[in-house]
């Protein structure tokens, strides 16, 4: 039969104290990811963005939407 030992971890008294379960998840889910992109990616990411970044005011929605077209 194999014993189970609960994990611990010191606080800043010096004593051990035991890791919650919430520790646990938390450190899982907000741990750092680094991401590197290809410069095809990058130029992607970078055009995205500059339309993503444009402002959009009423005046350039409605001359959008009443523009022009010709067939």
């Amino acid at each position: 039969m194999q014993e189970y030992q609960i994990p611990v971890q010191e606080n800043n008294g010096g004593e051990l104290a035991e890791v919650s379960v919430w520790s646990r998840i938390k450190s899982f889910l907000f741990q750092e990811i680094k991401v590197e992109l290809t410069p095809a990616q990058q130029g992607f990411e970078d055009k995205l963005n500059n339309v993503l970044g444009q402002e959009v005011t009423f005046k350039s929605f409605k001359d959008f939407l009443f523009q022009e077209i010709k067939f």
